[in-house]
């Protein structure tokens, strides 16, 4: 009798600790389809990819991918407006499951974050005031204020510290004086207010520009895109490294982009956000 208790309490240590395994072991593919939602941070003032319609209500390109993955997940979704530098930086204490906000996978990014494939793709460009005569090439921009936003692919562009795998990057062989923003809204709107007035150009991607220019910007949209674009960058969902057990999460991020990607859906979207098509092939 004694010899079978030692037996059976063996057995029931060794269950329990199985058990307590697996539920620390859960992975966040996991925690998201026992909770039934999934936690998506975005911005809410960046149309055409994120913004508040009349109604105060999320809408654009990145909102509808977003509840495009979670309908294929079978799951509800949830959005979360963070600031964009707390998004970058990692560590989010799973205050939101990921980011679905036009995010480009730098190599200094990857120290914070996982990425998935590419969903998109985007042209970086910069733009003047429509008044403006002086500035006709990218040349003239030397010495110049230019606005942008902040912790950005564009800032580090613009700062000569910008890698992208995969993307041949050449930089400008002049200087500037960089205004950071907090959002490409902002800097887009100073612009506005006149040629030279707080700034001279701005630089952010050519569908906000075009997003801009087409809706009014508010005061009519008085500014013009400016030369080609000096590079285009693939766009990844975004999670956080620190979350342990991250990587089935991904994984099936990367199938439901494919999925999106070979059905049309992606495509779909975009001509209809961009009136262009801006998904890479996969």
């Amino acid at each position: 009798m004694k010899k079978l208790s030692w037996t059976f309490a063996a057995i029931l240590s060794t269950c329990l600790f199985f058990i307590a395994g697996s539920f620390a072991g859960q992975s966040v593919l996991e925690e998201i389809m026992a909770a039934g939602t999934i936690v998506v941070s975005t911005d809410a003032n960046y149309a055409p990819q994120s913004y508040l319609n009349e109604n105060g209500e999320l809408e654009g390109f990145d909102i509808s991918v977003a509840k495009e993955v979670a309908k294929r997940m079978g799951v509800s979704v949830k959005f979360v407006t963070p600031d964009w530098d707390l998004i970058t930086a990692g560590k989010w204490g799973k205050r939101w499951d990921i980011s679905i906000g036009s995010m480009t996978p730098t190599k200094e990014r990857k120290k914070a974050l996982l990425f998935t494939l590419p969903y998109y793709s985007s042209p970086a460009q910069f733009a003047v005031h429509k008044d403006n005569t002086s500035i006709k090439t990218l040349a003239d921009l030397a010495g110049k204020k230019i606005g942008v936003a902040s912790e950005t692919t564009n800032e580090r562009y613009l700062q000569k510290d910008l890698s992208i795998e995969d993307v041949d990057i050449v930089f400008q062989d002049w200087e500037a004086d960089l205004v950071t923003y907090p959002t490409d809204a902002n800097h887009i709107e100073d612009l506005t207010l006149g040629d030279g007035a707080r700034l001279d150009a701005v630089f952010t991607s050519r569908q906000t520009l075009a997003e801009a220019i087409n809706s009014g910007c508010k005061n009519g949209c008085p500014i013009k895109m400016l030369g080609d674009p000096p590079y285009y960058e693939p766009l990844s969902f975004a999670l956080d490294k620190s979350r342990a057990n991250s990587q089935t999460l991904v994984d099936k991020l990367n199938e439901i982009i494919l999925s999106m990607n070979a059905d049309g859906t992606l495509v779909s979207l975009s001509e209809k956000f961009y009136q262009t098509n801006l998904i890479p092939k996969l």
